[in-house]
């Protein structure tokens, strides 16, 4: 079976210029942070915005030079002890918070394929993309595992 046989087509995604509060907006009602593909105008995926990404957003900026010190541990900052400003929601936009590097899964991928990346990479979930790049939906783990129920005759 294939991810386009599974998956989800309705996907909520926004652009690089949408500012941080209209994205906290647009998901507030979720219980959970979905993994947020960042289209360009014909739809074409140029990153995501996962929850690990909001967090990173209230963390000090450090400079990419201390991660080259292997002594040096990073050490997280307590988030609700962070001082930031009511205007962060309006300086941030998702082009400064995306992640530029990530997995993306094409619509003729097999789904124990799909499954094994998951594993590979600790994720729940993957943008899906066909041929040229534009994003066509979204593939979770509940998206196989339902399929695999429903071979098995455990749902119909």
């Amino acid at each position: 079976m294939q991810v386009k046989e599974i998956m989800s087509k309705e996907v909520i995604s926004v652009k690089r210029s949408t500012k941080l509060r209209e994205l906290l907006e647009i998901f507030k009602d979720f219980h959970v942070f979905p993994l947020v593909p960042v289209l360009e105008e014909n739809r074409r995926l140029t990153g995501i915005v996962s929850f690990r990404n909001l967090i990173d957003s209230l963390q000090s900026y450090h400079s990419d030079a201390l991660k080259l010190v292997p002594f040096l541990d990073e050490e997280e900052q307590d988030i609700f002890k962070v001082d930031i400003t009511d205007d962060l929601g309006d300086l941030v936009t998702v082009e400064d918070i995306m992640e530029h590097e990530y997995i993306v899964i094409q619509e003729d991928t097999s789904l124990d394929e799909v499954y094994n990346l998951m594993k590979l990479h600790l994720k729940e979930e993957f943008p899906v993309v066909d041929r040229a790049g534009r994003l066509t939906g979204r593939i979770g783990i509940f998206d196989i595992l339902e399929a695999v129920f429903r071979q098995k005759g455990i749902i119909k």
